[in-house]
């Protein structure tokens, strides 16, 4: 496999059974192709943004049965590393994006709320974050931006 080392790379496409160890072995060899076109806080944002959004995928759009497909496809450009995650899992609540608000901070670490977190990272990390169901399947979409630039 050649390994993308500039704008314009892409599309790369991978095709995985929803489970942890596929997202982590998926991860692992995104990272290995785009790896030297992303600088390490690039590279960073990316993985942190796909596996809160992978895992999410495996938890709760396919909770109702065993397994399904998730597919990602990447694309390096100007402005940014375009990732976007299809599933034919169960859609997302009243067909829309989580808001991305943080969850308080409690003053124990015994009270700390256990989820939350994930979708005000994915906000905080993307740009362009969009979703939408077409027939059985989930599309989401978004741009973690390289360079330095900071998320809108």
């Amino acid at each position: 496999m050649t390994v993308p080392t500039g704008p314009g790379v892409g599309p790369l496409t991978f095709t995985l059974e929803a489970s942890a160890a596929e997202v982590r072995r998926v991860l692992g060899r995104a990272l290995v192709c785009f790896g030297p076109a992303l600088d390490e806080e690039g590279a960073g944002s990316v993985q942190m943004a796909l596996a809160e959004v992978m895992n999410n995928i495996v938890e709760h759009a396919y909770q109702d049965r065993q397994s399904g497909p998730i597919r990602l496809t990447l694309r390096r450009g100007e402005e940014g590393l375009t990732c976007q995650i299809e599933d034919e899992g169960l859609p997302m609540p009243g067909l829309a994006l989580p808001p991305g608000r943080m969850q308080p901070v409690a003053a124990q670490t015994r009270d700390l709320a256990e989820g939350g977190w994930g979708w005000a990272l994915i906000h905080a990390l993307t740009e362009e974050l969009s979703y939408d169901r077409v027939g059985g399947t989930n599309r989401l979409k978004f741009r973690v931006p390289l360079d330095g630039a900071g998320a809108a």
